[in-house]
């Protein structure tokens, strides 16, 4: 039985790569032929710089177009694609009518929605962890990394167990969720925080002002979730809660750890960096919908957002701000 990785960006590969090495057949979904053919011939390149651990794996790899059941078995696929690719997985999996287990590996829950559409036995993950894809077939990562696993009908329950056992070999600290919307929208709202971490110089990264941006930003989040009647929650206790984080974040110029000191960039920067589309504009706009919503307050996700989509938009690189010139940013210009 194979594990389909759809989605060979850095989730994927550090995932699939992971599940290859505990001995796991793999079997990498991508969306062009150049990246399929690389990874059938050259396998996938794994560096921990945590753990200092660097392994070579072989894995199968097909088009999403050429993709069948026949490749795959009974399952499970691993959907670690972008949002905005979503919608395009969503009518491949209608047209191919497998019955397998999909867990939707992205943030937040419209592309999970969307395959719940198509297909019977959906999965929510959440995936915590910062990974760098350096080609199509070389990633790079820091420690064993977190995942949480959620299925709502008694087919997903069992389903999210098999598959949290599955990761648990591949070096994971697996939490299985029966509420994983909760768990989505904590990771959601920690993800605010990606995209001050690529926009913002690196030098900027141990100011004050640096710091007030990214605990602003979750307090607005606190503040809306809280408002809307939304539970914000880990499914175990093992990763830290809002407030948790807020505070955490507020100590990091103390303690020193307001500036990553290890070569990982997130979505956001490399996005940036290689003119990719960026995620993180969506988790901004869901917070600000929502802040809309419940007559509260949320400006420094709009300046985030505005100088994002500035960046995006003019093609900036990455590191293009100033934390002074985010907290002085306008949005309306």
């Amino acid at each position: 039985m194979s594990i389909a990785i759809w989605g060979a960006g850095a989730v994927g590969l550090v995932v699939g790569a992971r599940l290859a090495h505990a001995g796991e057949e793999v079997l990498f979904v991508c969306r062009n032929s150049d990246s399929a053919n690389l990874i059938e011939r050259e396998g996938v390149a794994f560096e921990d710089l945590g753990s200092l651990q660097r392994f070579h794996v072989r894995a199968a790899a097909v088009v999403g177009e050429r993709f069948t059941a026949e490749r795959l078995g009974a399952g499970p696929i691993l959907l670690c694609v972008r949002t905005q690719q979503t919608q395009a997985v969503a009518k491949r999996l209608g047209d191919l009518g497998l019955r397998c287990p999909v867990a939707v590996v992205q943030n937040g829950l419209i592309g999970q929605r969307m395959i719940e559409a198509v297909h019977p036995t959906v999965l929510g993950a959440v995936y915590r962890q910062t990974c760098t894809r350096r080609s199509p077939n070389s990633v790079v990562t820091a420690g064993a990394g977190r995942m949480i696993i959620g299925g709502s009908d008694p087919s997903g329950k069992h389903a999210a167990v098999t598959l949290a056992k599955q990761l648990a070999g591949a070096g994971y600290d697996v939490g299985v969720s029966d509420e994983i919307e909760h768990d989505k929208w904590l990771k959601l709202c920690i993800n605010l925080m990606s995209a001050p971490n690529a926009l913002i110089r690196r030098e900027d990264h141990e100011s004050a002002a640096f710091v007030e941006i990214k605990t602003t930003l979750l307090e607005e989040a606190l503040t809306a979730t809280r408002a809307a009647g939304l539970v914000v929650a880990s499914c175990d206790g093992r990763d830290r809660s809002l407030e948790e984080e807020i505070v955490f974040q507020r100590g990091a110029l103390e303690r020193g750890t307001s500036r990553r000191s290890l070569p990982l960039y997130n979505q956001v920067w490399s996005a940036l960096h290689r003119g990719d589309p960026v995620e993180a504009d969506g988790y901004h706009r869901q917070i600000l919908e929502l802040s809309l919503a419940q007559a509260v307050p949320a400006p420094m996700n709009a300046k985030v957002l505005a100088a994002l989509e500035r960046a995006a938009d003019r093609g900036f690189p990455p590191e293009s701000y100033s934390a002074d010139e985010i907290l002085a940013f306008d949005p309306n210009t």
